[in-house]
């Protein structure tokens, strides 16, 4: 614990502190900037904080940079320090007396403070642990509808993470949570792999074919294997399986080039036809009929002109494009033909067991590749699906034990303030957020109250070392609530810090525990420092 602190700036030298509840008193007038929240500020600086640096600047510009000594005892063990505002980052480790023995970064020091509260388990540093619960003027975590925020810009998801860290609850939901990344890791480069082209992207119905197709490959190559005596007699059967499908794939084209040439030929027959009357034919028929009009009848013909020369484009390109399939089609059949000559000449010549051979095995190799890729994506997807799920299933669970733990140590404590049966705020935390729900009465007296109570069962159901409330969450708590919070305070067994003036108001019993416990006290003529800049 705590047990001192002096400054040469301090109005008193040295102020010492004991166990339980220690109270920086002000004075019946509730007077400001006498120092109360100041000097828990130096008690944030001396846990190794920096808000005081950041908030208390006047104290720098007032007094200039000066040092703070400080000392604990853990155990039967006492330790000191010395820590500066010129260089905050060192924390200096001194003798009994306060000399200089070693330096320490800020890192090494609160590191060391982790320890020697014993709450080296928690997966926090020691600040992330202590920082949320000394409620400072100045600080940003005075927010009571959000008081798991540190500051206000922390996201809740941390603020859970946290909590769960302080109950000391993380250690399996770290474990799948790194399990899910593996996972997540896994499938990201698979999909990476597939978008690059380094592995073939396969889809469900390629996967089907592909298992049909290795299934066939294996089946002729056992034949194979089997009947390889056989077949170095009479190669005939391997070759005449690759003709027959072979003769398959042939008479598909021939069939498809029969319906080109049937189309194609249609098409250079219209072309042929596809002709218009000239003016010059239409004398003949000016003997049999000489009242015709013939000059109607060359603009109707004119009229046929245009669309037949309009047809015969169209036909010319109908014709280019059947003439090209046709060609592709003839030059596809030339080389199955090819092949089928080369298989026939082949019979007899035993390196064609050694191509067929070798050409099921490459087939085997890229359809076994690609089944495979696409087994492991569909395993590695199905994980992951069940990786999120048993991290979110542990992740509730913990989460609604604290829960339940904050809550009903809330509902004691409310019930034991009030000597009623008083509904009590309700934290509600998910995975990623929370809520704190402030029932009936939404001044701002519950609301601080509700605040206390909350630092209280934290303070009461975890390894956390101690807590600072600074005077401004007791304001407009009622009188009689207050009283009863000090007996709280001192319940914990643990370490608390609290500044709070106009006393007399709590009650004898109240105002008697208040004094008892002070640790300075200060009014408008007695402040912290030796200098008063208020004027």
């Amino acid at each position: 614990m705590l047990t001192e602190i002096r400054c040469e700036k301090f109005r008193e030298k040295s102020i010492e502190f004991h166990s339980g509840l220690n109270v920086v008193l002000g004075d019946s007038f509730a007077t400001n900037s006498i120092g109360k929240s100041t000097l828990l500020m130096v008690l944030d600086f001396v846990y190794g904080g920096e808000s005081f640096l950041e908030h208390n600047k006047d104290v720098i510009e007032e007094l200039g940079h000066h040092e703070y000594f400080f000392s604990f005892e853990f155990g039967v063990n006492s330790f000191y320090f010395r820590r500066g505002t010129f260089t905050p980052d060192l924390v200096y480790k001194c003798d009994k007396d306060y000399k200089e023995l070693e330096p320490l970064s800020i890192e090494d020091y609160t590191a060391l403070l982790k320890e020697s509260y014993f709450i080296g388990d928690v997966d926090l540093s020691f600040r992330s642990t202590v920082s949320l619960f000394s409620r400072i003027w100045g600080k940003e975590n005075l927010d009571v509808k959000h008081p798991l925020h540190s500051f206000k810009s922390q996201k809740p998801s941390d603020c859970v993470t946290n909590t769960i860290k302080l109950f000391k609850k993380y250690e399996p939901i770290k474990l799948l949570a790194e399990n899910a990344k593996n996972k997540s890791d896994e499938k990201t480069t698979i999909n990476k792999a597939a978008k690059t082209g380094l592995i073939s992207k396969t889809t469900k119905t390629k996967y089907k074919e592909n298992i049909t197709s290795v299934n066939s490959i294996e089946s002729e190559i056992e034949e194979i294997k089997n009947n390889l005596k056989k077949y170095a007699v009479n190669l005939s059967e391997i070759v005449n399986r690759e003709v027959m499908d072979l003769k398959v794939e042939k008479d598909q084209l021939l069939s498809e080039k029969l319906r080109l040439d049937s189309r194609l030929l249609r098409v250079r027959n219209d072309i042929d036809n596809n002709k218009s009357i000239k003016s010059k034919h239409l004398a003949p028929l000016l003997k049999y009929f000489p009242d015709v009009d013939t000059a109607r009848l060359e603009n109707v013909e004119s009229f046929h002109s245009k669309i037949t020369r309009i047809l015969r484009k169209e036909l010319k390109s109908s014709e280019a494009e059947l003439s090209e399939s046709l060609a592709a089609v003839v030059a596809e059949i030339d080389v199955i033909d090819r092949k089928i000559a080369a298989s026939v000449a082949d019979i007899d010549n035993p390196s064609v067991v050694v191509d067929r051979v070798y050409e099921l095995s490459q087939g085997h190799a890229v359809a076994s590749k690609e089944i495979e890729y696409f087994e492991t994506d569909v395993q590695i997807t199905s994980d992951l699906k069940e990786a999120k799920a048993l991290l979110a299933a542990e992740k509730i669970r913990i989460l609604e034990l604290i829960e339940n733990i904050l809550n009903d140590r809330n509902r004691k404590n409310v019930t034991e303030i009030y000597s009623e049966e008083r509904r009590s705020p309700t934290l509600k935390i998910g995975q990623n957020s929370y809520t704190f729900e402030l029932v009936e009465d939404t001044g701002t007296g519950k609301a601080y109250s509700n605040l206390i109570l909350l630092d209280l069962a934290f303070l009461e159901a975890t390894v956390l070392p101690f807590l600072v409330h600074d005077s401004v969450l007791f304001k407009n708590i009622q009188n009689d609530a207050v009283a009863q919070l000090i007996e709280l305070y001192e319940a914990t067994g643990k370490q608390t810090f609290i500044a709070i003036d106009e006393i007399e108001k709590y009650g004898l019993i109240a105002e008697k525990k208040l004094k008892e416990k002070k640790v300075v006290q200060l009014d408008n003529n007695k402040v912290l420092y030796i200098k008063d800049w208020r004027k």
